[in-house]
């Protein structure tokens, strides 16, 4: 396992080096985020130990006390005026391959024309939904974890798309209000959709790789009728079907203070379609983000997300809905943070032995202290409940359950 211990090492020394590393070159600037964390919680045993396990837990517990978190890298090139490539990369323990891809797109920017902005993006990447996940790298400036909603996204939602947006700034226009509209074409997100409708939403900082294999329990279910097909595992960025779906969004800016985004995400997918050993997803949502700023030091951040997902000839068909509440108070050296997150599968098929109903709810706390420019030392208490009945699956795995993680981090950050 050279890979991390590389990873790792390349990427304490850019930090420690970050005055110097953040713009490399008039055309290349790099920016990154790591963590090294001690966990106060054993992982669990039994079926409860996390899904990446081949247990049906929803926390990402780890084996040993002192571990690497995930280690994040991003390198913007703009050699011409108005185009620019970006590039972000990851470790993290789950990865067999040690290091991979997570996002990787063209941009090209032109001039304001008559005071309206454009921007072209092709590539892999997240749609702009999340308000939670603003620090480089797609990491969140607030907690260690994300949200079940982003945690979500992380394992299993990328765009191969090419996205339009068109923008409306406020001070163009001698207005409070900036305004941007977004549209696109996506494709090779067949199988989302697959993970929540098994092990339900869970909590961690992880982002599958563009190339990654993510897996989860082998539930009994899967070796029954008509569902034998299906793997307990998920290529999530793959293309089944040959056929594009699309996201549209509208972010709205007023007065620099009050935020909103608010998107409809439909990836086509034919459910019927079986290639590549696994099946294609016809998924949908709607998903609205929010963010508050109140006063210098107080900010609220929200997101809602509801859908529905469907594979085989209504094999399994799940509705789906999440949100969470962040309340965070930033002072120059301190930063508090308090997380509530609800989420709920409710099962729409007839396949009677695979019962895909569930729920969660979480609250998170975090506080953190800057250690200088490049890095912050925090600690972070997450509680999760969750009931999945198709734990009841098994013999002894408990479909009413509550998982508890205390960390300390040591974060690096290049920005």
């Amino acid at each position: 396992m050279q890979h991390p211990l590389m990873f790792s090492v390349m990427t304490l020394l850019l930090s420690s080096t970050a005055a110097l590393a953040t713009e490399l070159s008039d055309t290349l600037t790099l920016k990154g985020k790591g963590e090294l964390v001690y966990s106060t919680t054993e992982a669990a045993h039994g079926g409860m130990r996390p899904w990446y396990d081949a247990g049906a837990g929803q926390l990402d517990l780890r084996r040993s006390k002192l571990s690497l978190g995930p280690q994040s890298l991003a390198l913007e090139w703009a050699p011409l005026d108005h185009w620019s490539a970006t590039v972000h990369g990851q470790y993290h323990h789950l990865s067999a391959t040690g290091v991979d891809l997570t996002e990787a797109w063209l941009t090209w920017q032109p001039l304001p024309l008559s005071g309206y902005k454009t921007k072209l993006r092709a590539g892999w990447f997240y749609p702009a939904l999340s308000l939670e996940n603003t620090d480089p790298v797609w990491t969140s400036p607030y907690t260690s974890s994300f949200s079940l909603i982003n945690s979500w996204f992380a394992e299993e939602l990328r765009a191969n798309a090419l996205e339009l947006s068109i923008s409306r700034p406020g001070r163009a226009f001698d207005s409070t209000l900036s305004l941007q509209l977004v549209g696109a074409l996506a494709r090779g997100n067949d199988p989302l959709g697959t993970v929540i409708s098994w092990r339900g939403f869970a909590l961690h900082n992880v982002q599958t790789g563009l190339n990654e294999r993510f897996a989860f329990a082998a539930y009994p279910s899967l070796k029954q009728p008509p569902l034998t097909m299906q793997p307990n595992w998920v290529e999530p960025f793959e293309e089944l079907d040959s056929t594009s779906g699309y996201y549209v969004g509208l972010h709205a800016l007023w007065r620099d203070s009050s935020e909103l985004r608010l998107y409809h995400y439909d990836n086509k997918a034919d459910p019927t379609v079986f290639r590549k050993g696994q099946y294609a997803w016809k998924t949908r949502f709607d998903h609205l983000a929010l963010q508050q700023q109140l006063g210098e030091s107080v900010r609220v951040v929200a997101q809602v997300l509801q859908g529905d997902t469907e594979m085989g000839w209504q094999t399994v068909v799940v509705d789906y809905q999440a949100w969470f509440v962040l309340l965070n108070y930033s002072t120059d050296d301190w930063q508090w943070t308090v997380r509530f997150d609800r989420a709920k599968q409710t099962d729409r098929d007839e396949t009677v032995f695979d019962n895909n109903n569930g729920r969660s709810r979480a609250w998170t706390a975090n506080v953190s202290y800057n250690l200088g420019d490049f890095w912050q030392l925090g600690a972070e208490f997450t509680e999760l409940h969750s009931v999945q009945p198709n734990r009841a699956q098994w013999a002894n795995w408990p479909v009413d359950h509550t998982e508890q993680v205390a960390r300390l981090m040591l974060t690096w950050r290049i920005h």
